[in-house]
């Protein structure tokens, strides 16, 4: 069953107004919502683009992931309004246009969504990653990264990247690589990542010659960050085989 009505009712609209907005019958919508009518391409890109959502999710295929506006405003015991007032004075200093209570209001329910731009000032002021923000984080895969990363904390774990053996002395790259995929699945920029760690790592070490054994390693650290994809990869291979 496809998820016309389901669409139509979150958002509290009848039959006849979204009729109207795609330009048909209240007949036609109330036939493709019971399946006796199968709408033609055409009308499908219209419904998934009023609803905002892919066309196979409103098909009745695929998985839609809602994004986390509501959720992180909730968790911050505001009402839209206290937020959007909230807001708005970040979009001011930051020379942009604000915004209204209906159209944050459309944000949280997926019926229209925000600029790129937006998308990065809402970032900033929950504190999370766009990534999350939108909904997009695969969370099965993250948690694989997690145990991975535990796993190779372990002395003396073998592990294998193209059938090469790999000992505690590669511990670090591997540390590496395997973070910079975390990074990059919360929508960080990894080699920024490693820039910000890597300076305040600097500052911890008080042994001029263990900061230069660093620095020694800093190039060889920011090549590996455009193998990790590859590298991690192959190594989750090989403990989903275990």
């Amino acid at each position: 069953m496809n998820r016309i009505k389901e669409l139509r009712e979150c958002r509290n609209i009848s039959q006849e107004e979204l009729a109207t907005a795609l330009d048909t019958t209240q007949q036609s919508i109330s036939l493709y919502e019971s399946g006796d009518r199968e709408p033609k391409l055409k009308i499908w890109q219209k419904l998934a683009d009023f609803f905002k959502v892919p066309i196979p999710y409103l098909q009745g295929f695929d998985k839609y992931q809602p994004n986390k506006l509501k959720e992180l405003r909730d968790k911050k015991g505001v009402s839209q309004s206290q937020f959007v007032q909230a807001f708005n004075e970040l979009l001011i200093s930051k020379k942009m246009k604000p915004i209204t209570i209906p159209t944050y209001s459309r944000w949280e329910n997926s019926i229209n969504s925000p600029t790129e731009k937006v998308w990065q000032q809402l970032a900033k002021y929950f504190q999370v990653s766009v990534s999350y923000l939108k909904g997009e984080i695969d969370t099965e895969y993250l948690e694989k990264l997690v145990e991975l990363l535990m796993l190779i904390s372990f002395p003396n774990v073998a592990l294998k990247y193209r059938n090469n053996e790999l000992d505690d002395s590669y511990r670090p790259f591997l540390a590496i690589a395997i973070t910079s995929q975390i990074s990059k699945l919360l929508g960080y920029d990894s080699k920024e990542k490693f820039q910000e760690i890597y300076d305040q790592a600097i500052k911890l070490i008080d042994n001029p010659e263990n900061i230069n054994e660093l620095r020694k390693y800093k190039g060889q650290f920011i090549e590996l960050l455009t193998k990790s994809k590859d590298i991690t990869n192959n190594l989750l291979q090989t403990y989903n085989n275990l």
